[in-house]
């Protein structure tokens, strides 16, 4: 079965090189019985794909019956022989039914017999027609299904991604993600309709056509056919070898993916630094592996196909000796060896199923495996949803570690009431952007409680708890679109006017303004068009768009210059009233009208009360003032 998620955060996947046969079996039963179930709702459009399949592949046979009527009527013509009145290209088969059909001649003058003649050569192209009009239905029905298929591998993977909890964002590689949500489920999708094209058109083709063969000379097609199970013998040598390379390929297409997030998410850096030529030799190495694990199972697969046709000319030469000992009609023998020789496309199509098959598993298991990652933090059954909440947050006796070998929060218990203004202050890592994560349930704590308006925020449905929560942080993030649609993310029905009144309140308005098409600019990837103060005011707009009850601000003007940051904080005092305000802040000077100052250290509450009572009783704090404020 698709593995779960690993303690690692990413799903664990079979190891190919160590792994039994019978355990890709397995594994490979698991993956194709749970690709079935994504093609249950799609039976209808299945059926008449299967339907348009069989008819084409059937008509591979039709062909060689009517083949072997041009020949008949053809041929003789060619040598100067005269039209018959009637013909029985069939006489010469096994079956009286075939044998008995008679094909009536028109009564022709011997100038306009090539009319005839013509007339019966045309019936090949528009058969050939036909089949090719079943041919296009099955192919249209194959790829509506692919495509839909595709749509829902990704929207379970990307939903189930959505979902996971920070924990896991934290330990896995964002480019093994994009890889998996942008190729590894068209893989899956496309290897999967390939199998089922291949599964029901070239059977169909194989048997139709050795029937007609069969018909037409018994002793002749078992002895041409006997090499046909050789011709599965170069698939199964090298199908060990296309499953190594090609899930070795799959992983080194994960850390190509990673370099390329990487340099380009990080290429303010990498300028900085003068590293990208650094960066280009990590991305040619990894292409270069790239390429060496392509090459092996592409040559592997590659070699089955002269295996195939040398195997397969053996056949036809032992039949062309049989027809000249058995001094067979030369439509029957020409009839006999182009059907032959159309058989061998299907059977070199099947004979890289296997490769196929395991390339579409391996994908299979890792999409698999994101779906079924149980989220670190999830909601409980029956989860309580939220309408508004009053604002009260209360911390009762909170444990909480990244790792099992440091404590970020140390039985930490507070209270903030609704309507007032807190300060969390201390040194980095005293645990102050923990503990708002933890209210805002990015994390699970270990031991205690997080209650708002008494409520465990356990029995709360996550998305219902952060509707209650805005956020201000230092590191801004602003999606290439408009900055409209930046602004409206804080909330979604929100009118052109509200969004123009909280750009004005976070004073982001003129410069909004100053853009090139106003609120309807193009922002850069992660509005790198504009300047930090500027995104932080945007980020700022968007927390005052969403008007919430609860506002936490995480160093929100860290930023602004001194008089922006001035006008910044009038708009908020007026904006946050009645609201209950968590402030993050190193600079003591932006939180000292803060109802209560909260000093913390290595993941402990020192003490908590207002600035002058905690400038005259917690040295931590004192010190802290003095050197900020030592001038």
């Amino acid at each position: 079965m698709p593995q779960p998620a690993s303690t690692s955060g990413a799903p664990s996947a079979l190891d190919l090189a160590t792994a039994s046969s019978d355990e890709i079996a397995e594994d490979r039963r698991a993956v194709f019985r749970r690709l079935l179930g994504y093609l249950r709702p799609l039976k209808a459009r299945l059926a008449w794909g299967i339907f348009f399949g069989i008819l084409a592949g059937a008509f591979n046979g039709v062909l060689l019956l009517v083949l072997k009527s041009v020949f008949t009527i053809v041929l003789p013509a060619s040598q100067g022989e005269e039209i018959q009145t009637v013909y029985r290209p069939f006489e010469d088969l096994q079956f009286p039914a075939l044998a008995n059909i008679e094909f009536p001649a028109p009564e022709l003058p011997p100038d306009k017999e090539w009319i005839f003649v013509l007339v019966v050569c045309l019936s090949i192209p528009m058969l050939l027609v036909v089949r090719s009009v079943f041919q296009f239905l099955h192919q249209y029905c194959m790829i509506w299904i692919n495509l839909r298929v595709l749509h829902r591998l990704r929207d379970e993977t990307f939903t189930s991604l959505m979902r996971q909890s920070l924990a896991f964002y934290n330990q896995v590689k964002l480019g093994e993600l994009i890889q998996t949500v942008a190729n590894q489920t068209r893989t899956t999708a496309d290897a999967g309709s390939q199998l089922l094209t291949a599964l029901i058109q070239n059977p169909v083709s194989i048997l139709s056509i050795i029937f007609m063969l069969v018909v037409m000379d018994p002793l002749f097609t078992f002895g041409a056919l006997f090499v046909l199970p050789l011709c599965i013998l170069p698939a199964v040598l090298v199908a060990r070898r296309v499953r190594k390379a090609g899930g070795r390929e799959e992983k080194e297409s994960e850390g190509l993916m990673v370099t390329l997030h990487e340099s380009f998410s990080g290429i303010r850096l990498v300028k900085a630094h003068g590293r990208e030529d650094y960066q280009r030799e990590r991305f040619n190495e990894g292409s270069r592996r790239i390429n060496q694990f392509v090459m092996r199972w592409r040559k592997a697969m590659e070699i089955s196909t002269p295996l195939v046709e040398i195997v397969g000319s053996f056949g036809i030469a032992f039949g062309m000796v049989y027809a000249w000992w058995m001094q067979i009609k030369p439509e029957t023998f020409l009839t006999i060896n182009l059907g032959l020789m159309s058989i061998y496309p299907h059977v070199k199509a099947l004979s890289r199923l296997h490769a196929q098959t395991e390339r579409c598993r391996v994908a299979a298991s890792k999409v698999f495996g994101y779906i079924d990652a149980a989220p670190d933090v999830p909601d409980r059954p029956g989860a309580l949803a939220l309408d508004r909440c009053r604002g009260e947050i209360e911390l009762r006796d909170v444990f909480f570690s990244y790792t099992d070998k440091a404590t970020a929060l140390d039985g930490v218990s507070l209270r903030f009431e609704p309507g007032k203004k807190y300060a969390l202050v201390g040194q980095s890592g005293s645990g102050k952007s923990t503990l708002l994560s933890l209210v805002l349930r990015f994390y699970d704590i270990d031991r205690g409680a997080i209650l708002l308006d008494g409520r465990d925020i356990r029995d709360l449905a996550q998305s219902s708890l952060r509707d209650q929560i805005g956020l201000v942080s230092q590191d801004t993030f602003l999606f290439h679109d408009t900055i409209r649609s930046n602004l409206r993310y804080g909330r979604l029905d929100a009118t052109d006017e509200e969004i123009e009144r909280a750009a004005r309140l976070a004073h982001a308005h003129d410069f909004i303004l100053a853009q090139p098409q106003g609120y309807d600019t193009m922002l850069g990837d992660k509005g790198c068009t504009l300047s930090g103060g500027q995104q932080q005011r945007l980020s700022l707009a968007r927390a005052i768009l969403r008007d919430a009850p609860i506002l936490f601000l995480d160093e929100a003007t860290s930023a602004l210059d001194s008089e922006s940051e001035k006008a910044i904080r009038d708009a908020l005092a007026e904006f946050s009233r009645g609201k209950t305000v968590v402030a993050i802040a190193h600079r003591l000077s932006t939180v000292l009208d803060s109802d209560e100052i909260m000093m913390l250290s290595q993941g402990r509450i020192l003490d908590m009360a207002p600035h002058e009572t905690l400038l005259e009783r917690c040295p931590e704090y004192q010190q802290l003032y003095h050197l900020q404020f030592a001038e």
